[in-house]
């Protein structure tokens, strides 16, 4: 046996006493999503359905990064099938979303907003309620109770109102 066929069974024999198999890394190409999974091309031409965004189906993930439709992702087989394939790294996200105890955070690229909220309340909620607090403001002077703010605080108000809503779903 030569020293190359000795390094050869040696790795062969290293594999087999720690279960290890080489799985490298595929660049796929994203085709179409569906909630938790996609469907990618693989450089050969073969189309996969249902490849996982999330590591488990377990319900537990507490995150999703959703690649956007054209992008390159790498894909994993957990069992060197095609089968079971997991996206373990994207090039572009069109949606990332954290959910863990009860607190949420999305950050959407499509429709260019964020959303953070908890089981009482959101960002957007907590705005628009200052801003209906902001427009009917009262102040108590000498002479009893003030009128609305004046046109200008509540064309303020409005903007405000507008530039948040851009920005938070």
């Amino acid at each position: 046996m030569t020293k190359g066929d000795k390094l050869k069974q040696l790795k062969a024999n290293f594999r087999e006493i720690v279960g290890a198999n080489p799985n490298f890394p595929i660049t796929a190409e994203v085709l179409e999503i569906d909630e938790d999974t996609c469907t990618v091309k693989l450089p050969n031409g073969l189309e996969v359905p249902g490849v996982r965004l999330k590591a488990t189906q377990d319900g537990e993930d507490n995150l999703l990064i959703i690649p956007k439709v054209g992008s390159s992702v790498l894909v994993l087989s957990s069992d060197g099938t095609v089968d079971n394939l997991t996206v373990i790294k994207c090039d572009v996200a069109e949606k990332i979303i954290f959910n863990e105890n009860g607190l949420e955070v999305e950050i959407d690229s499509e429709t260019k907003k964020i959303k953070v909220q908890n089981e009482q309340t959101s960002l957007k909620q907590l705005f628009s309620q200052l801003t209906e607090i902001l427009k009917t403001l009262k102040v108590f002077t000498p002479v009893g109770p003030s009128g609305t703010p004046l046109p200008d605080t509540i064309a303020k108000i409005i903007q405000f109102e507008n530039d948040f809503k851009t920005i938070l779903k």
